[in-house]
């Protein structure tokens, strides 16, 4: 697992952040460090342990951190007009840490997201979050985490958690398919579309047998990639269509991180298992809807 690095991006769209959240069904998991076994889709990356006294009927906006041998539960709670975290860190056969964090007042620096405060001892307490394809306990997550506590430093990998389901959570199981699409349109009528600005994933569905990538480049329009028998085709989308749910928040930059900023958006940086950087997940901080202008790129 790799340390998380950090530069300041800037403050705007903290309501993003709390909106841009996946929700989580029920599955038996092993219980550790009086956590008790959560039930959570199979379908989606879901951490090894969660905590028993989370009830199921009250949807809560975070992250789960799943690592070897511990558990973390981070999930925000909004006070006065004011955002703050409370997180619960359990470790195999030791009692379970609490510590109130706040948010970062920048809540991207250099694409990571950070929470800093104290636990229940009065110790230091940090969590870092990053975008990328993280790997743990035999599961892969959209996430890489990293918690600095007063015992020591802990790795592991994040999940999302809140009634809104974030289509880029599933980000890690959808870039060959992104891929698939950019190859394809380098080799067929649509390049002459790539042409208009740098490439954009609005939002990907690979429900059913026939996985959809939705796409904008610089002010085209919007495109599906429909793949079907391994191979990809184009069809423009009607300008009227409706947006499919959570459609552009956030959008995707491959292979590239924009400045923030550019497009009236602040970026997260997303990186492979091995740390090298796979792009951008894109949040529009002007309120202003699907991103539509971004200086040409390679992809």
């Amino acid at each position: 697992m790799k340390p998380v690095h950090v530069h300041l991006v800037g403050l705007c769209g903290l309501a993003l952040l709390l909106t841009a959240c996946a929700q989580t069904s029920q599955s038996d998991l092993s219980p550790v460090a009086g956590f008790a076994p959560s039930r959570l889709d199979a379908a989606a990356p879901s951490p090894s342990l969660a905590p028993s006294e989370r009830p199921d009927d009250i949807p809560r906006s975070g992250y789960q951190i799943d690592g070897a041998g511990f558990y973390g539960d981070l999930h925000y709670l909004e006070e006065s007009n004011r955002v703050r975290a409370v997180y619960a860190h359990a470790v195999e056969g030791e009692v379970t840490r609490h510590a109130d964090l706040r948010p970062e007042a920048a809540w991207l620096h250099d694409g990571v997201r950070r929470f800093e405060g104290q636990d229940d001892d009065g110790a230091a307490m940090t969590v870092e979050l990053e975008a990328g394809v993280c790997r743990v306990n035999g599961r892969v997550y959209a996430r890489f985490a990293r918690i600095e506590a007063a015992d020591g430093s802990y790795e592991g990998c994040a999940a999302e958690i809140g009634p809104h389901v974030s289509w880029s959570e599933a980000l890690p199981r959808y870039l060959p398919l992104i891929h698939t699409c950019l190859d394809e349109s380098r080799a067929s009528s649509m390049t002459f579309v790539r042409g208009a600005g740098r490439a954009q994933v609005l939002h990907v569905s690979d429900q059913g047998e026939t996985p959809v990538v939705r796409m904008r480049f610089g002010e085209s329009g919007r495109w599906d990639c429909v793949l079907e028998n391994d191979a990809a085709r184009w069809r423009i989308v009607a300008e009227d269509a409706p947006l499919q749910p959570g459609e552009a928040d956030p959008f995707f930059i491959v292979d590239a991180v924009p400045d923030a900023g550019e497009a009236c958006a602040v970026y997260e940086r997303v990186l492979s298992e091995g740390g090298e950087v796979l792009g951008a997940l894109g949040y529009d901080v002007c309120q202003s809807g699907p991103v539509a202008l971004l200086r040409p790129g390679a992809r």
